[in-house]
Formats: structure tokens, C-alpha cells, sequence
């Protein structure tokens, strides 16, 4: 149960990393067989030593809701005193910058606007009323290959006439972060103060690229802080999969490329959009589709998620090698993905290991067979 389909057993070979591993010892603390002292340390590794790729969900035939269940073991760790020391780091960057990498608010656009080519009309957006939203996310703020994405958006929104409000330096992180490690609390704040501001602005629908943001939105939210936010909550590509479909997309430049894609596990495995970005991969002109040998629900995890990279970043890298080999096996000279933090964790890890892909987000590739152009395409794929 678990083995097979776990990333970190995979790379640990150690039964108690698989989900049929956890599930034992955690078991047998509870019904008094293992004392703590003996069996708490090595459960705590465990459970922080995942990326919560929901692989073992999708082997297991009893339906065992594992995501689940290591938040709330996560929870219990933190109430116990037994948390990583990393995520308190990680905490505490959170709540003093509002955002998981730490850097200025004011950076949220004003960090990275020149790149857009009407960066005026972009600053505008800031806080005006509007009944949709873009909310951007931390990764797809901060990390430059992610930020692509970010300027591809809004760049769509602008050519098909989407009116769109941005919060800037008032958005903050969605809580992800915090509800993945089981501290919920922290994570509340942070989703009160979101809704508070959008409700200020008349929102009624919120987009999102991010997947992990749009789990929280969508999903954790309610699971979680028993919280129902009062919009409509859309995946970018399930958006654009609706801009084509009501044919207010017009492709005029074929791109040359043969694609492969990457179910992010959040995307993919942990929400359920498997077809809307191929779809939207399948009427982008001049492109050949190549499936990577493990895809949709057997996808392999690229190793950032879970925060395993704040609390081992070596163990997600050796995790990575395992997605790298998978791309390597397709014939494709781009790796498109619909998840911002996968496409910069797979940016730094690609050529680490030999590989001459180049990955970009699903967002970009749209907005390039539009004829869409701006300053950071060239910066960062020259």
C-alpha cells in the first residue's frame, strides 16, 4: 500500500516512508505497542520527509485519505514541541513578510513590471474594483520563470477583454505553506486577509495559475479552517480551456515544438485537471503533443512539494532525479507544466542532471502562440 507509487521510498528504500509505513507506526503508538521515545522521532521524519503527492491515494484500495491524514499528523507534531526547526523559519518568514520567499510586498508586481509591456495600465489594476480577480500566488511573484507566467496571464486577460483587478502588495500568501506543515492557525490569518480584501473590491471570481493556491481556495480552506470563501474559484487553465471553447482565443503563431507535460501533483493527482491543459496544449498551432511515460495520475512528483524543500532540500533534489529521468525518456525539447513551483524547481533541476529541456509554463506557451511578446521571454530562454 503506497510503496510503489511513493517518491520518497523510492529514494529512502525504507518501508517507513511509504504510506503503508506511516500508517503502521502511527497505528501502533496509538494502541500503546511502541512507546513514543522509541517510535515518535522516526514517525515525525516520515511524515515531514513527503512531498504529499497523493501517489499512495491513488494505489490504495480502501480509498485512505493519506493527504489528509499527514496534515493533521503535521498538526499534532507542532502541538506536541516536535516540529522541524526549518518551519519555524518558515513561519516566521511568512508572518513577517507575508510571503514564503521573503522579500519586500511592494515586489509582489512592482518587483518585476518592467518586464510587462504596458507596465502603467498593469500598476492600475492594483486595487480597483472589478468582479474577477488574478491572484498571482508567492512563486509566481517572486521566482522569475514562474513570473513568466504571471505576465502571460495578464497579458491573455488583456487580449481577450477580460476586465481584471490585481491586489499588489495587499495580497498575501494563500496559507499553503502553513496548512501543508499542520499549522493552521497561521495559515487562518492569512486566508481572512485575502477574502477581507477581495471583498472590499466587489470580487465574485477569483483565477489562479498556481494549483497549490487554488487547493486552498477551492478545497483546504473549507477542510481545514472551516472557511467557505464567498467567490468563484477558477484554475487558469481551466479558464483558458473556457476562453477557447467560447472561441475568444485567436492562435496565430504556430510555435515548432514537440511538448511533453507535467502533472503537478496538486494540479493533477490532488485536485483533477488532467485534460484541461491538454486540451488547451492540443489547440496551441505548430505543437506535437508527447505523453511522458508516467502522466496524469501516475505522474511522478518533481520533488518541491509538501515543503520538503525548506525541510530537506538534498532529499528533494535525489526526488527530482526520478522526474528528470521520466522527461529524458521523450523525444519533447520543451516540458510545459500548469504549476508554477514545479516549473522553477524543474528549471534549476534539468540541467543539474544533463539535460538540455528547456520548461515553461502552459501560460507562456499560450500567450506565444498568440503572437503575445515582452521583455522576460528573452531574459530567461534567451
Amino acid at each position: 500500500m503506497g510503496n510503489g507509487a511513493c517518491p520518497t521510498y523510492k529514494v529512502k528504500r525504507r518501508d517507513s516512508y511509504s504510506g503503508k509505513g506511516k500508517m503502521i507506526i502511527a497505528r501502533t503508538l496509538m494502541q500503546g505497542r511502541l512507546k513514543a521515545s522509541e517510535g515518535l522521532e522516526g514517525l515525525r521524519d516520515a511524515i515531514f520527509g513527503c512531498t504529499l503527492c497523493g501517489g499512495c491515494e491513488e494505489i490504495c484500495q480502501v480509498d485512505i485519505p493519506f493527504v489528509k491524514i499527514y496534515q493533521l499528523m503535521r498538526a499534532e507534531f507542532l502541538r506536541r514541541g516536535m516540529w522541524p526547526e526549518s518551519l519555524q523559519m518558515t513561519r516566521d518568514t511568512l508572518l513577517n513578510s507575508f510571503n514564503i520567499q521573503g522579500q519586500s510586498q511592494m515586489d509582489r508586481v512592482e518587483g518585476w513590471s518592467y518586464w510587462h509591456p504596458d507596465e502603467d495600465a498593469l500598476l492600475d489594476r492594483m486595487g480597483q474594483e472589478a468582479k474577477t480577480a488574478f491572484f498571482f500566488g508567492c512563486a509566481s511573484s517572486y521566482r522569475a520563470v514562474s513570473i513568466q507566467a504571471t505576465i502571460a496571464t495578464t497579458l491573455i486577460l488583456d487580449k481577450v477583454d477580460e476586465p481584471y483587478t490585481i491586489l499588489g502588495e495587499d495580497e498575501w500568501c494563500c496559507g499553503a505553506p502553513m496548512i501543508m506543515s499542520g499549522d493552521f492557525e497561521t495559515a487562518r490569518q492569512f486566508a481572512e486577509h485575502n477574502i477581507e480584501k477581495y471583498q472590499e473590491l466587489g470580487v465574485e471570481r477569483i483565477i489562479t495559475n498556481c494549483p497549490g493556491c487554488y487547493k486552498m481556495w477551492a478545497h483546504e480552506y473549507h477542510e481545514f479552517l472551516d472557511i467557505d470563501p464567498p467567490f468563484e474559484i477558477l484554475y487558469g487553465y481551466k479558464f483558458f480551456e473556457e476562453l477557447i471553447d467560447a472561441n475568444r482565443m485567436e492562435f496565430k503563431n504556430p510555435l515548432g515544438l514537440t511538448v511533453t507535460y507535467h502533472d503537478g501533483c496538486d494540479a493533477g493527482r490532488n485536485v483533477g485537471f488532467f485534460e484541461e491543459p491538454r486540451k488547451v496544449l492540443e489547440y496551441l498551432p505548430g505543437v506535437t503533443f508527447e505523453e511522458l511515460p508516467h502522466n496524469k495520475n501516475n505522474c511522478y512528483c518533481c520533488g518541491s512539494g509538501g515543503v520538503l524543500r525548506a525541510i530537506d532540500a538534498e532529499f528533494a533534489n535525489q526526488i527530482s532525479k526520478l522526474k528528470v529521468d521520466d522527461i529524458e525518456q521523450t523525444s519533447a525539447s520543451v516540458v510545459a507544466s500548469g504549476c508554477p513551483s514545479c516549473v522553477d524547481f524543474m528549471q534549476d533541476q534539468l540541467p543539474q542532471f544533463g539535460s538540455s529541456k528547456v520548461v515553461k509554463d502552459l501560460a507562456v506557451l499560450t500567450a506565444e502562440a498568440l503572437g503575445l511578446e515582452w521583455d522576460g521571454l528573452e531574459e530567461i530562454y534567451g
